[in-house]
Protein backbone atom coordinates (compact mmCIF):
# COMPACT_ATOMS: atom_id res chain seq x y z
CA UNK A 1 0.00 0.00 0.00
CA UNK A 2 1.22 3.49 -0.82
CA UNK A 3 2.30 5.58 2.13
CA UNK A 4 0.26 8.63 3.05
CA UNK A 5 3.34 10.79 2.47
CA UNK A 6 3.51 9.68 -1.16
CA UNK A 7 -0.20 10.29 -1.70
CA UNK A 8 0.17 13.77 -0.23
CA UNK A 9 2.82 14.58 -2.86
CA UNK A 10 0.48 13.69 -5.73
CA UNK A 11 -1.13 16.62 -7.54
CA UNK A 12 -4.85 15.97 -7.75
CA UNK A 13 -7.90 17.01 -9.75
CA UNK A 14 -11.35 17.14 -8.15
CA UNK A 15 -14.50 17.39 -10.24
CA UNK A 16 -17.24 16.75 -7.67
CA UNK A 17 -17.35 18.88 -4.53
CA UNK A 18 -20.47 20.56 -3.09
CA UNK A 19 -20.00 23.97 -1.52
CA UNK A 20 -22.53 23.71 1.31
CA UNK A 21 -21.47 20.19 2.25
CA UNK A 22 -17.77 21.02 2.50
CA UNK A 23 -17.34 23.82 5.03
CA UNK A 24 -14.68 23.58 7.70
CA UNK A 25 -15.55 24.00 11.37
CA UNK A 26 -13.57 27.26 11.33
CA UNK A 27 -15.68 28.51 8.45
CA UNK A 28 -19.02 27.50 10.00
CA UNK A 29 -18.15 29.47 13.14
CA UNK A 30 -17.05 32.47 11.09
CA UNK A 31 -20.30 32.41 9.09
CA UNK A 32 -22.31 32.43 12.32
CA UNK A 33 -20.23 35.32 13.66
CA UNK A 34 -20.80 37.31 10.47
CA UNK A 35 -24.55 36.77 10.82
CA UNK A 36 -24.43 37.54 14.54
CA UNK A 37 -25.88 34.11 15.21
CA UNK A 38 -25.02 32.35 18.44
CA UNK A 39 -24.59 28.59 17.96
CA UNK A 40 -25.24 27.01 21.38
CA UNK A 41 -23.03 23.99 20.72
CA UNK A 42 -19.48 22.88 21.38
CA UNK A 43 -17.27 22.14 18.38
CA UNK A 44 -17.93 18.42 18.46
CA UNK A 45 -21.67 19.06 18.69
CA UNK A 46 -21.52 21.35 15.66
CA UNK A 47 -19.80 18.61 13.70
CA UNK A 48 -22.35 16.04 14.82
CA UNK A 49 -25.03 18.19 13.20
CA UNK A 50 -23.03 18.88 10.04
CA UNK A 51 -21.64 15.39 9.47
CA UNK A 52 -23.54 12.30 8.42
CA UNK A 53 -22.92 9.21 10.56
CA UNK A 54 -21.51 6.05 8.99
CA UNK A 55 -24.81 4.43 9.92
CA UNK A 56 -26.77 6.68 7.53
CA UNK A 57 -29.49 4.52 6.00
CA UNK A 58 -30.38 6.34 2.76
CA UNK A 59 -29.36 9.14 0.42
CA UNK A 60 -32.23 11.28 1.73
CA UNK A 61 -31.03 10.89 5.32
CA UNK A 62 -27.54 11.88 4.17
CA UNK A 63 -28.92 15.01 2.48
CA UNK A 64 -30.59 16.15 5.72
CA UNK A 65 -27.16 17.19 7.03
CA UNK A 66 -27.15 20.18 4.69
CA UNK A 67 -29.99 21.78 6.66
CA UNK A 68 -27.68 22.80 9.50
CA UNK A 69 -25.41 25.13 7.51
CA UNK A 70 -27.80 26.44 4.85
CA UNK A 71 -29.25 29.22 7.07
CA UNK A 72 -25.70 30.60 7.38
CA UNK A 73 -25.23 30.79 3.60
CA UNK A 74 -27.72 33.50 2.72
CA UNK A 75 -25.52 36.58 2.31
CA UNK A 76 -22.95 37.68 -0.24
CA UNK A 77 -20.25 37.89 2.44
CA UNK A 78 -20.82 34.36 3.70
CA UNK A 79 -21.07 32.75 0.27
CA UNK A 80 -17.82 34.41 -0.73
CA UNK A 81 -16.16 33.17 2.44
CA UNK A 82 -17.54 29.66 1.97
CA UNK A 83 -16.09 29.36 -1.53
CA UNK A 84 -12.72 30.59 -0.28
CA UNK A 85 -12.83 28.06 2.57
CA UNK A 86 -13.48 25.09 0.29
CA UNK A 87 -10.66 26.18 -2.00
CA UNK A 88 -8.30 26.53 0.96
CA UNK A 89 -9.12 22.97 2.02
CA UNK A 90 -8.48 21.81 -1.54
CA UNK A 91 -5.04 23.40 -1.46
CA UNK A 92 -4.16 21.29 1.60
CA UNK A 93 -4.91 18.20 -0.53
CA UNK A 94 -2.50 19.35 -3.25
CA UNK A 95 -5.40 19.82 -5.66
CA UNK A 96 -4.41 21.75 -8.78
CA UNK A 97 -7.88 22.05 -10.31
CA UNK A 98 -11.27 21.84 -8.62
CA UNK A 99 -14.84 22.35 -9.74
CA UNK A 100 -17.08 23.49 -6.90
CA UNK A 101 -20.83 23.14 -7.37
CA UNK A 102 -23.68 24.83 -5.55
CA UNK A 103 -27.43 25.33 -5.85
CA UNK A 104 -28.04 29.12 -5.88
CA UNK A 105 -31.77 28.73 -5.26
CA UNK A 106 -30.91 27.49 -1.77
CA UNK A 107 -29.30 30.82 -0.87
CA UNK A 108 -31.99 33.44 -1.44
CA UNK A 109 -33.58 33.73 2.02
CA UNK A 110 -31.96 37.12 2.68
CA UNK A 111 -33.11 38.57 -0.64
CA UNK A 112 -30.05 37.87 -2.76
CA UNK A 113 -30.88 37.41 -6.42
CA UNK A 114 -29.75 34.27 -8.23
CA UNK A 115 -27.10 36.31 -10.01
CA UNK A 116 -25.83 37.84 -6.76
CA UNK A 117 -25.53 34.43 -5.13
CA UNK A 118 -23.48 33.16 -8.07
CA UNK A 119 -21.34 36.30 -8.15
CA UNK A 120 -20.57 35.90 -4.44
CA UNK A 121 -19.28 32.36 -4.88
CA UNK A 122 -17.32 33.39 -7.96
CA UNK A 123 -15.70 36.19 -5.94
CA UNK A 124 -14.54 33.66 -3.36
CA UNK A 125 -13.11 31.47 -6.10
CA UNK A 126 -11.19 34.37 -7.64
CA UNK A 127 -9.78 35.45 -4.27
CA UNK A 128 -8.70 31.90 -3.53
CA UNK A 129 -6.93 31.57 -6.88
CA UNK A 130 -4.82 34.57 -5.90
CA UNK A 131 -3.80 32.95 -2.61
CA UNK A 132 -3.43 29.27 -3.49
CA UNK A 133 -1.76 27.25 -6.22
CA UNK A 134 -4.89 25.90 -7.87
CA UNK A 135 -7.47 26.76 -10.48
CA UNK A 136 -11.13 26.83 -9.46
CA UNK A 137 -14.28 26.71 -11.57
CA UNK A 138 -17.93 26.77 -10.62
CA UNK A 139 -20.92 24.61 -11.54
CA UNK A 140 -24.53 25.73 -11.11
CA UNK A 141 -26.61 22.99 -9.54
CA UNK A 142 -30.36 22.49 -9.60
CA UNK A 143 -32.17 20.23 -7.15
CA UNK A 144 -34.32 17.49 -8.63
CA UNK A 145 -37.06 17.94 -6.06
CA UNK A 146 -37.70 21.50 -7.30
CA UNK A 147 -40.43 22.23 -9.87
CA UNK A 148 -39.29 22.21 -13.47
CA UNK A 149 -40.50 25.78 -13.97
CA UNK A 150 -38.27 26.90 -11.12
CA UNK A 151 -35.24 25.02 -12.39
CA UNK A 152 -35.58 26.70 -15.77
CA UNK A 153 -34.84 30.02 -14.06
CA UNK A 154 -31.25 28.86 -13.58
CA UNK A 155 -30.41 28.85 -17.27
CA UNK A 156 -30.44 32.65 -17.83
CA UNK A 157 -27.67 32.92 -15.24
CA UNK A 158 -25.21 31.73 -17.87
CA UNK A 159 -26.10 34.73 -20.05
CA UNK A 160 -26.30 37.29 -17.25
CA UNK A 161 -23.17 36.34 -15.30
CA UNK A 162 -20.26 36.47 -17.71
CA UNK A 163 -17.30 34.91 -15.96
CA UNK A 164 -14.75 32.38 -17.21
CA UNK A 165 -15.03 30.49 -13.92
CA UNK A 166 -18.71 29.64 -14.49
CA UNK A 167 -18.40 26.50 -16.58
CA UNK A 168 -21.28 24.04 -16.22
CA UNK A 169 -24.63 22.77 -15.03
CA UNK A 170 -25.66 19.91 -12.74
CA UNK A 171 -28.79 18.33 -11.29
CA UNK A 172 -28.53 16.78 -7.82
CA UNK A 173 -30.82 15.60 -5.04
CA UNK A 174 -33.49 12.92 -4.81
CA UNK A 175 -32.64 10.67 -7.72
CA UNK A 176 -34.93 7.80 -6.74
CA UNK A 177 -38.17 9.79 -6.78
CA UNK A 178 -37.16 12.21 -9.54
CA UNK A 179 -35.48 10.20 -12.33
CA UNK A 180 -33.43 11.88 -15.03
CA UNK A 181 -36.05 11.49 -17.73
CA UNK A 182 -38.31 13.84 -15.74
CA UNK A 183 -36.01 16.70 -16.75
CA UNK A 184 -35.63 15.92 -20.45
CA UNK A 185 -37.07 19.25 -21.61
CA UNK A 186 -34.82 21.23 -19.23
CA UNK A 187 -31.70 19.32 -20.21
CA UNK A 188 -32.48 19.80 -23.88
CA UNK A 189 -32.45 23.56 -23.26
CA UNK A 190 -29.12 23.24 -21.44
CA UNK A 191 -27.73 21.49 -24.50
CA UNK A 192 -29.13 24.11 -26.84
CA UNK A 193 -27.39 26.84 -24.85
CA UNK A 194 -24.10 25.02 -25.25
CA UNK A 195 -23.61 24.62 -21.49
CA UNK A 196 -21.35 21.79 -20.34
CA UNK A 197 -23.29 19.33 -18.24
CA UNK A 198 -22.67 16.78 -15.51
CA UNK A 199 -25.59 15.04 -13.80
CA UNK A 200 -25.97 13.10 -10.58
CA UNK A 201 -26.94 9.61 -11.69
CA UNK A 202 -26.54 6.06 -10.48
CA UNK A 203 -26.12 7.13 -6.86
CA UNK A 204 -29.03 5.10 -5.48
CA UNK A 205 -29.39 1.31 -5.74
CA UNK A 206 -30.85 0.07 -9.02
CA UNK A 207 -30.75 3.47 -10.72
CA UNK A 208 -28.76 2.44 -13.79
CA UNK A 209 -31.50 3.77 -16.06
CA UNK A 210 -30.77 7.29 -14.83
CA UNK A 211 -27.17 6.94 -15.96
CA UNK A 212 -28.19 5.83 -19.44
CA UNK A 213 -30.77 8.58 -19.74
CA UNK A 214 -28.27 11.19 -18.54
CA UNK A 215 -25.77 10.24 -21.22
CA UNK A 216 -28.51 10.17 -23.85
CA UNK A 217 -29.55 13.69 -22.81
CA UNK A 218 -26.05 15.06 -23.21
CA UNK A 219 -24.16 14.63 -19.93
CA UNK A 220 -20.43 14.24 -20.47
CA UNK A 221 -19.90 13.30 -16.83
CA UNK A 222 -21.97 11.45 -14.25
CA UNK A 223 -21.95 12.25 -10.54
CA UNK A 224 -21.17 8.98 -8.74
CA UNK A 225 -22.26 6.45 -11.39
CA UNK A 226 -22.10 3.54 -8.96
CA UNK A 227 -24.83 1.68 -10.86
CA UNK A 228 -22.43 1.14 -13.73
CA UNK A 229 -21.85 -2.13 -11.87
CA UNK A 230 -25.15 -3.24 -13.44
CA UNK A 231 -24.13 -2.34 -17.00
CA UNK A 232 -23.66 -4.95 -19.66
CA UNK A 233 -20.31 -5.35 -21.41
CA UNK A 234 -21.66 -3.42 -24.40
CA UNK A 235 -22.89 -0.59 -22.18
CA UNK A 236 -19.52 -0.32 -20.45
CA UNK A 237 -17.80 -0.27 -23.83
CA UNK A 238 -20.03 2.65 -24.83
CA UNK A 239 -19.03 4.58 -21.69
CA UNK A 240 -15.40 4.01 -22.65
CA UNK A 241 -15.91 4.92 -26.29
CA UNK A 242 -17.75 8.12 -25.35
CA UNK A 243 -15.10 8.91 -22.70
CA UNK A 244 -17.87 9.46 -20.17
CA UNK A 245 -16.31 10.39 -16.84
CA UNK A 246 -17.67 8.96 -13.59
CA UNK A 247 -17.23 11.24 -10.56
CA UNK A 248 -17.04 8.63 -7.82
CA UNK A 249 -16.73 9.43 -4.11
CA UNK A 250 -15.92 6.34 -2.02
CA UNK A 251 -16.89 7.55 1.46
CA UNK A 252 -20.10 9.17 0.26
CA UNK A 253 -21.05 6.19 -1.89
CA UNK A 254 -21.06 3.96 1.19
CA UNK A 255 -22.79 6.49 3.45
CA UNK A 256 -25.69 7.02 1.05
CA UNK A 257 -26.05 3.25 0.78
CA UNK A 258 -25.43 3.25 -2.95
CA UNK A 259 -23.08 0.47 -1.80
CA UNK A 260 -23.47 -1.82 1.20
CA UNK A 261 -20.13 -3.65 1.25
CA UNK A 262 -16.72 -3.32 -0.36
CA UNK A 263 -17.03 -6.31 -2.67
CA UNK A 264 -20.00 -4.55 -4.29
CA UNK A 265 -18.09 -1.36 -5.01
CA UNK A 266 -17.34 -1.29 -8.76
CA UNK A 267 -14.48 1.22 -8.76
CA UNK A 268 -11.67 -1.23 -9.54
CA UNK A 269 -13.74 -3.25 -11.99
CA UNK A 270 -14.59 -0.08 -13.87
CA UNK A 271 -11.00 1.16 -13.79
CA UNK A 272 -9.62 -2.18 -14.98
CA UNK A 273 -12.20 -2.22 -17.77
CA UNK A 274 -11.07 1.19 -18.97
CA UNK A 275 -13.99 3.33 -17.78
CA UNK A 276 -12.87 6.87 -16.94
CA UNK A 277 -13.36 6.83 -13.17
CA UNK A 278 -12.26 9.69 -10.92
CA UNK A 279 -11.97 10.16 -7.14
CA UNK A 280 -13.81 12.95 -5.35
CA UNK A 281 -14.92 14.03 -1.87
CA UNK A 282 -18.53 14.94 -2.74
CA UNK A 283 -19.05 16.67 0.63
CA UNK A 284 -15.97 17.14 2.78
CA UNK A 285 -17.84 18.03 5.96
CA UNK A 286 -20.92 15.85 5.61
CA UNK A 287 -18.72 12.83 4.86
CA UNK A 288 -15.93 13.91 7.25
CA UNK A 289 -13.32 13.43 4.56
CA UNK A 290 -10.62 14.99 2.42
CA UNK A 291 -9.35 14.00 -1.00
CA UNK A 292 -6.23 12.69 0.72
CA UNK A 293 -8.43 10.32 2.76
CA UNK A 294 -10.31 9.20 -0.35
CA UNK A 295 -7.04 8.34 -2.10
CA UNK A 296 -5.84 6.48 0.99
CA UNK A 297 -9.02 4.38 0.96
CA UNK A 298 -8.63 3.46 -2.69
CA UNK A 299 -4.94 2.68 -2.15
CA UNK A 300 -5.72 0.37 0.78
CA UNK A 301 -8.67 -1.36 -0.89
CA UNK A 302 -7.01 -2.05 -4.23
CA UNK A 303 -3.27 -1.60 -3.73
CA UNK A 304 -3.21 1.02 -6.49
CA UNK A 305 0.15 2.33 -7.65
CA UNK A 306 1.31 5.88 -8.28
CA UNK A 307 0.78 5.22 -12.00
CA UNK A 308 -2.84 4.22 -11.36
CA UNK A 309 -3.55 7.46 -9.55
CA UNK A 310 -1.83 9.43 -12.29
CA UNK A 311 -4.11 7.81 -14.87
CA UNK A 312 -7.20 8.60 -12.80
CA UNK A 313 -6.16 12.24 -12.61
CA UNK A 314 -5.58 12.37 -16.35
CA UNK A 315 -9.13 11.04 -16.76
CA UNK A 316 -10.31 13.91 -14.56
CA UNK A 317 -8.50 16.47 -16.69
CA UNK A 318 -10.04 14.96 -19.83
CA UNK A 319 -13.47 15.46 -18.27
CA UNK A 320 -12.83 18.91 -16.82
CA UNK A 321 -14.90 21.79 -18.16
CA UNK A 322 -11.93 23.83 -19.33
CA UNK A 323 -10.41 24.79 -22.67
CA UNK A 324 -8.13 22.49 -24.64
CA UNK A 325 -5.15 24.71 -23.77
CA UNK A 326 -5.93 24.52 -20.06
CA UNK A 327 -6.30 20.75 -20.27
CA UNK A 328 -2.90 20.47 -21.93
CA UNK A 329 -1.31 22.55 -19.16
CA UNK A 330 -2.96 20.40 -16.46
CA UNK A 331 -1.88 17.18 -18.19
CA UNK A 332 1.69 18.49 -18.33
CA UNK A 333 1.60 19.50 -14.66
CA UNK A 334 0.48 16.01 -13.71
CA UNK A 335 3.00 14.26 -15.93
CA UNK A 336 5.95 16.25 -14.64
CA UNK A 337 5.03 15.82 -10.98
CA UNK A 338 4.19 12.14 -11.19
CA UNK A 339 7.43 11.36 -13.03
CA UNK A 340 9.33 12.79 -10.07
CA UNK A 341 7.26 10.78 -7.60
CA UNK A 342 7.79 7.55 -9.56
CA UNK A 343 11.54 8.16 -9.93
Amino acid sequence: MLKSEIIAQMPKIELHCHLDGSLSLKCIKALAKNDQVWIPFKDDEILQRAQAPETTKTLLEYLERFDFVLPLLQTYQNLELAAYDVAEQASFDNIKYIEIRFAPMQHLQENLTLEEAVEAVLAGCVRAEQDFDLKINLLICGLKQEKLSKLEKLLPIFDRVIDEHLVGFDLAGDELNFPTQTFASLLTKVQQQGISMTLHAGECPHCAANMKDSVALGAKRLGHGVCARDFSKAELEKLIADQTVLEMAPTSNFQTKAIQKLEEYPFKMLYDTGVHVTINTDNRTVSNTTLQKEYEKIASWYDFTVADFEQINHYAVDGAFVSADEKEKLHQTLQTAYEKIKA
